[in-house]
């Protein structure tokens, strides 16, 4: 066939899910706003016991969460930020899939958790976790089964409930999008194949109990960030599955620019526009060429003292420059005709932002872009074809910026 299509099997009916973490997040400081009061101490380090399931897909198709146990430690840098790192075992052996699942599972994420909302006795946060995903048995080209790791990043949120200033109720949601990479094997005759990955994803649900040993430090006070604009210039990276015989899973580099403006108390208008100039010629019928991105939508959290933790939720579109639009077959050679292909988008993860100086903004994201497909026409020798956009896909994408804020 002349254009290598993945058509997604992903079960789109999971996206309300997934997408819960997100909107706690850029939501909460709504429900807390008025809320004046905090915990009154805080400790250098946490420890946690949990159980947790992860949503993988059983034999016969599906979905299904699989138990497992985890144990999380916290270092506190404040009363609201903490390096948090935490590793979760899943014993029952799910189905084996072809590069994306199978077997035990093992998943380890250490990243920034921030407290967006605090009472005496509840406080809501958000986190941004990289870290790995581990497979026992895991289908090759083979069908054969080995034994991966693959990098994933977790975003998500949760709330926990103060039982005493040392123990803690702890219940929190995640979406775990992971990078499964393009593998190339040998055939039976003797040539090289393109076993293309792809972007997966799972969604996370864990419950414990927090304990805070060591010395009970008062809160340190906390001041409002001053500015209700801010701008400038953006790089970013993103990995996605791009359409084409020879793409497969790659990664992207852009420059773009981001553009906030405060709205409403903890709410703030956000927009990022980027522009990733490396050329995918090969492309399918909806994928091809450079990409252009923009993202328009919402952030919400806090910005205290010197530093901000937002979870963000942007509509948006991906418009590709070169997606195919007519082939014409000849007897010795296929002639393409390229044209622009532009589809929705929607952004979901956190955003750091550090405050170096009074009008100065050093920014961090991460995210996952989910990437809907539009339905497509391709005149095929005359013949319009259609082709379906699918389900959606999921891209990883990690966004660094400067700014300034008045």
């Amino acid at each position: 066939m002349w254009i290598a299509i993945w058509r997604p099997t992903m079960n789109t009916a999971k996206l309300p899910e997934r997408t819960f973490a997100y909107a706690l997040i850029v939501l909460a400081p709504l429900l807390g706003a008025r809320t004046g009061l905090g915990q009154d101490h805080y400790t250098r380090f946490e420890i946690a016991g949990e159980f947790s399931t992860i949503r993988q897909t059983p034999d016969g198709g599906g979905g299904k969460n699989f138990p497992g146990f985890g144990a999380r430690l916290d270092w506190n840098l404040n009363r609201r930020l903490a390096w948090e790192s935490e590793v979760d075992y899943f014993p029952e052996h799910a189905a084996s899939l072809f590069l994306v699942q199978g077997g035990q599972t093992f998943q380890a994420v250490f990243g920034l958790r921030a407290k967006v909302i605090e009472t005496r006795r509840l406080s809501v946060f958000g986190f941004i976790r990289p870290g790995l995903l581990h497979f026992s048995d895991v289908y090759d080209h083979k069908s054969q089964t080995f034994a991966p790791t693959y990098f994933e990043l977790n975003l998500g949120g949760g709330m926990e409930y103060f039982l005493k200033p040392r123990w803690a109720l702890r219940a929190d949601i995640s979406g775990n999008p992971y990078r499964v990479a393009n593998e190339s094997y040998s055939t039976a005759s003797g040539s090289t194949a393109l076993a293309v990955g792809k972007i997966e994803d799972t969604t996370r649900l864990s419950f414990g109990l927090t304990y805070r040993p060591g010395e009970l430090r008062d809160n340190p006070p906390e001041r409002s960030v001053s500015g209700n604009w801010e701008f400038g210039p953006l790089f970013s990276t993103m990995v996605s599955l791009r359409e084409g015989t020879s793409n497969g899973v790659r990664t992207d580099l852009g420059l773009g620019g981001f553009t906030s403006y405060r709205l409403w108390g903890v709410f703030y208008l956000d927009s990022d526009i980027l522009f990733f100039p490396q050329n995918r010629s090969s492309g399918g019928a909806h994928d091809g060429g450079e990409i252009l991105q923009g993202l328009f939508g919402m952030k919400g959290g806090i910005r205290r003292n010197r530093y901000g933790f937002f979870g963000k939720l942007r509509p948006g579109f991906n418009s590709y420059s070169q997606a195919v639009t007519s082939v014409r077959e000849y007897s010795s050679q296929t002639s393409y005709t390229y044209g622009r292909s532009t589809n929705v988008v929607l952004d979901l993860g956190g955003i750091v932002e550090l405050y170096p100086g009074e009008g100065s903004t050093l920014r961090l994201e991460a995210g996952d872009t989910h990437v809907f497909y539009s339905d497509r026409t391709v005149d095929v020798n005359g013949v319009p074809t259609y082709y379906a956009g699918g389900g959606l896909r999921h891209s990883i994408e990690f966004i660094v910026g400067c700014g300034w804020r008045f």
